[in-house]
């Protein structure tokens, strides 16, 4: 644990959660230390979130601002913000049963493509609109394709072309992701005209989305789905999010399912006619996008960030690589 016992009891006192009380990590986040506390029959979760200087995003007012618009509307399948304390970067929220699923089915799918309708049913509400971006929010083309591009200039600015694996990585993203990126940025420049990439997105089409959406960041329950992880959460564009859902590597869906996910969606949601085409035109960038995020591990500030929430340290980088050669060699290596 990362922070002091006495300064965690104090918090939790605060709240009605006197100590003594057991206290265990769970190993269910990459950014952030998540604690289950015990006392008796009941539990919570504790979160303390990630700080670093270089590092602007505010994980901790996200999420619990997410949360608490999500319980004032009325949304089921989430955890109750229940209290919080800047200082100490931490949370404390109402603790959700459940396993994460071990296979992804049609149920799943339709489970998750209603979570985000019923989250943006209350879209045009006073508390809604005050609610920020969500963290890499993109809101025209052209911010889709700056993304990939900002995440494979980032690994080159951080990795070491002498030293060991970063030499093996350096070269990986010298020789195979960067030049994929051009040739693809070269084939949207052909379709679509410089105007037409930098058209921002109206307010009607952004949606609210959770960001890291995927069955990674759900628990499941007699066949009912909890979501969990609201750190990035806030306004984007449908696209990101339906774009991020085919691409998460942790627990992917098929194809099928992909299909299923947009067309569900698009039967709660106002989404423009346009948006398949769209989705079709960005998913290779965020493929990439998915590549880079793979190999975070190399930059320092991600580094202390998985060390932070108690991820093993042993062997990190080596197979972080793997990762993201095998998620290239799939998805990718084709449209070389």
């Amino acid at each position: 644990m990362s922070f002091a016992m006495e300064s965690l009891e104090l918090f939790c006192a605060r709240f009605g959660i006197e100590a003594p009380f057991t206290l265990n990590p769970v190993r269910s986040g990459r950014n952030s230390e998540v604690l289950l506390i015990g006392k008796g029959r009941k539990k919570w979760i504790v979160k303390h979130y990630f700080q670093q200087g270089r590092d602007k995003r505010d994980r901790l007012a996200a999420e619990f601002g997410f949360l608490t618009f999500l319980n004032n509307a009325g949304v089921a399948g989430v955890s109750r913000p229940l209290g919080i304390n800047q200082s100490l970067h931490a949370a404390l929220y109402s603790f959700l049963p459940g396993k994460r699923p071990e296979i992804v089915t049609a149920r799943h799918i339709t489970q998750a493509a209603d979570f985000i309708g019923n989250i943006n049913s209350f879209r045009n509400s006073a508390a809604a609109r005050s609610l920020l971006p969500a963290s890499d929010a993109c809101f025209s083309q052209q911010g889709h394709i700056r993304l990939a591009e900002t995440r494979i200039d980032r690994l080159l600015a951080a990795l070491s072309p002498e030293s060991g694996v970063e030499a093996e990585a350096c070269r990986f993203v010298k020789e195979r992701l960067r030049p994929l990126y051009e040739r693809l940025k070269a084939r949207v420049s052909a379709q679509r005209s410089p105007s037409q990439l930098a058209e921002p997105l109206s307010p009607e089409e952004r949606i609210l989305s959770p960001s890291d959406f995927g069955f990674h960041n759900t628990l499941e329950l007699n066949g009912a789905l909890s979501f969990l992880d609201f750190e990035y959460a806030g306004w984007d564009d449908p696209a990101k999010l339906i774009c991020d859902f085919i691409c998460q590597p942790e627990l992917p869906v098929s194809a099928i399912q992909a299909r299923q996910f947009t067309e569900e969606l698009g039967i709660s949601l106002p989404l423009s006619g346009s948006l398949s085409a769209r989705v079709e035109l960005l998913l290779p960038f965020h493929r990439l996008k998915w590549c880079g995020i793979l190999l975070n591990e190399f930059r320092e500030e991600a580094r202390n960030r998985r060390l932070h929430a108690g991820v093993e340290s042993e062997g990190m980088l080596d197979l972080q690589l793997v990762k993201s050669k095998q998620y290239y060699s799939e998805h990718l290596a084709i449209l070389t």
